[in-house]
């Protein structure tokens, strides 16, 4: 299981994610973010308690088309669907039981004064300008998954059509209108990450580093899926507060938590974090 370093006393925090990003992670040793786990997990109570009353009328249909058409391999579709609802129903009750353990064995004393500061925030001020910046993909692998496998579809599609044309005398191009398919959407999903970041490239090239605070975390639904969003303030070399908000593309970054920020000198509003980019600063010292 994945985690992350607790803010206040340092200590591992395990991700708990079970397919949503709107689980809050806590730390069962001094107590941070306990609060907001247990309200976060409260929302979604009555979800997980209508999941198995849905599985029931499923079974139950499928119980009745059974009776008609005596096909019992019917059942192989609501067995597949409860096998997808066992991941958020377990990922559920385990969360809500660490929760519960950790009321009597957390100890906000453990907290630390000033936490030590995360080595990789160190490595960034000690990096001389300008900095070393690439283009890298971060977050969940699921999408680049599934395109992977509906790129090999396309090719196993593409030799199969091309095979058959050449057997028929039909022209041979049309086989390629499913992986050029695929390819124009494989170049959107590279190019406009690229473009769109390319104005981010001098912030974190040359721009001036300080030290931001995550004042606050939520889940946005967008469609059938949901994102990160962060809130994080910071102060200028010049004493100006500066308050921002963007979209966690790495799904790490959570309240009190510490983070990177790359700001204009001369317009502090022009402002980026890199969680929430595809660009990475290269460590040129290792």
């Amino acid at each position: 299981m994945p985690s992350i370093t607790c803010p206040r006393c340092g200590s591992p925090v395990p991700l708990r994610r079970f397919l949503s990003v709107s689980n809050k992670p806590f730390c069962s040793r001094c107590g941070w973010n306990l609060d907001r786990a247990k309200a976060a997990l409260a929302s979604k109570s009555t979800f997980v308690k209508f999941i198995p009353l849905g599985l029931a009328a499923m079974v139950l249909f499928f119980i009745f088309v059974n009776a008609r058409a005596n096909t019992p391999v019917m059942f192989v579709i609501p067995a597949i669907f409860l096998l997808i609802a066992l991941v958020p129903m377990v990922g559920y009750y385990s969360t809500q039981k660490a929760i519960a353990t950790a009321k009597f064995t957390v100890n906000p004393d453990l907290a630390l004064a000033q936490p030590p500061l995360d080595p990789a925030l160190q490595m960034l001020q000690s990096l001389p300008r300008p900095r070393r910046v690439r283009f890298r993909f971060t977050g969940s692998l699921a999408p680049l998954i599934v395109f992977g496998a509906i790129a090999v579809l396309n090719v196993i599609l593409f030799l199969a059509v091309g095979r058959a044309n050449r057997h028929n005398n039909n022209d041979p191009f049309v086989a390629l209108i499913p992986l050029l398919f695929v390819s124009t959407v494989f170049l959107v999903i590279i190019l406009v990450p690229f473009f769109r970041d390319k104005r981010n490239l001098p912030l974190l090239r040359d721009g001036e580093l300080a030290l931001a605070r995550v004042v606050s975390q939520r889940a946005i639904q967008q469609g059938k899926t949901s994102y990160s969003r962060i809130d994080y303030e910071f102060r200028t070399s010049s004493g100006l507060q500066i308050r921002s908000s963007v979209r966690d593309l790495s799904n790490r970054v959570f309240e009190d938590m510490t983070i990177p920020v790359f700001y204009d000198p001369l317009s502090a509003d022009k402002n980026i974090t890199p969680c929430a980019t595809y660009l990475t600063i290269v460590n040129e010292l290792s």
